[in-house]
């Protein structure tokens, strides 16, 4: 599970660290958070409601389990699963046998902001008074991380970098991020 504020890179590591075990010759399956919000919130608003947010992170799980069935040996699950209750809501959704890490993605925001300012698919977090007031209110989660989880600041690795220590890390090889 990748998780981080946006624009530190959690879609662009999913799919690089997909590859990476694809080439390992492994079934790989993404999912992303915000598309899930998406199909269950037709009117384009911000994505703030909570339970739309709890209900795609338990389909999100849910997913997941059903890809595992299925034969993928491999899900990265990406979006906001940064507090103990967003985490628990997907995981609630697997099978016990299910191994889960966490990865969380650090950036700061001057380089946020440039990210998003170079992505014409952005809406919302295009505006840098809302993007500067969700860097904020994640400062003290994104600084306070639970000691399992593999932080990684995207801003000092490539993409390919982070994608080799992710895929390191989550098979018992030493993070080096």
């Amino acid at each position: 599970m990748i998780g981080g504020p946006i624009a530190s890179g959690k879609s662009t590591l999913a799919t690089s660290v997909a590859r990476t075990f694809e080439a390992r010759g492994l079934a790989v399956a993404t999912i992303d958070l915000d598309l899930i919000y998406e199909m269950l919130e037709h009117t384009r608003a911000p994505k703030s409601d909570e339970a739309i947010w709890s209900g795609a992170r338990r389909i999100a799980g849910a997913l997941a389990a059903a890809f595992l069935e299925d034969g993928i040996n491999v899900v990265i699950a990406e979006g906001d699963f940064l507090d103990d209750f967003a985490r628990q809501e997907l995981v609630s959704m697997l099978h016990g046998d299910a191994v889960v890490r966490f990865v969380t993605l650090r950036v700061d925001l001057a380089t946020a902001l440039l990210r998003v300012k170079q992505d014409p698919t952005r809406g919302l977090s295009r505006d840098e008074r809302f993007l500067t007031r969700h860097y904020e209110e994640l400062a003290e989660t994104l600084h306070e991380r639970p000691a399992h989880d593999l932080c990684l600041d995207t801003a000092a690795l490539t993409v390919e970098q982070a994608a080799a220590t992710v895929a390191a890390w989550s098979t018992g090889a030493p993070a080096t991020g």
